[in-house]
């Protein structure tokens, strides 16, 4: 089966335009939608405190589609999506992510899907900070150095400083400086570092868990 979760206290967008675009997805990958469901806990409540949520989890059959509009909807803590995302990959249930046409599974390599976290979360962080400093919304302007930014960044996770990476790259320290900067590539480096643990990628990548607190803690008598 095929089933949509929808946020109803999602920040980025409305319940409705969620929909609207889960549909949008669903029609160009040929996904026929067999039930909706809204969750109305806030995604930054602890997992164990959202019983809608883990009710809806258990409620779910192996291989099924699940069809969400944000990962925000499953949770804003990493730890607790590393929860859910192993019960649902141990019953073969994809997630489709359709804000950013993304298919979840758990044929998915672990780093892939920490990427997928390191995002969310740098992006998370960025959104706070600016709120903070009062910064107007809007696109960020395009730059030179966009093309080096997987390089910026992986030079920057291996802990070199602003003056080596603009020597490797040949290119002024005082732009790249301003540049990593306006871009938050430091916090980026650091939260990828940060979630990129070994501890952390074994936990994603061991077989099929015998116990799922999600999904059996309620056969257990732990609600």
């Amino acid at each position: 089966m095929t089933i949509v979760l929808l946020k109803n206290r999602l920040d980025t967008t409305t319940a409705t335009s969620q929909q609207k675009q889960i549909l949008r997805y669903a029609h160009a990958h040929f996904l026929t939608i067999n039930a909706t469901e809204i969750e109305n806990s806030k995604s930054s409540a602890p997992i164990e405190e959202r019983r809608e949520l883990k009710g809806f989890l258990r409620s779910l059959e192996n291989k099924d589609n699940l069809l969400i509009y944000d990962i925000e909807t499953l949770s804003e803590n990493i730890d607790d999506l590393i929860k859910i995302f192993e019960c649902l990959f141990s019953r073969s249930i994809s997630i489709h992510v359709v804000s950013e046409n993304r298919l979840l599974n758990a044929k998915t390599s672990a780093l892939d899907i920490l990427e997928v976290l390191s995002k969310k979360r740098s992006l998370a962080k960025k959104s706070q900070q600016d709120k903070s400093k009062g910064r107007p919304k809007g696109r960020m302007s395009k730059s030179k150095f966009d093309v080096l930014r997987p390089k910026v960044i992986k030079l920057l996770e291996e802990n070199f400083s602003v003056n080596e990476i603009a020597k490797q790259l040949e290119v002024r320290r005082s732009s790249l400086k301003d540049y990593i900067h306006s871009r938050g590539l430091k916090e980026l480096a650091k939260v990828k570092n940060s979630i990129l643990e070994p501890s952390k990628i074994k936990t994603l990548e061991k077989k099929t868990p015998s116990y799922c607190s999600l999904i059996d803690d309620k056969i257990n008598n732990k609600e």
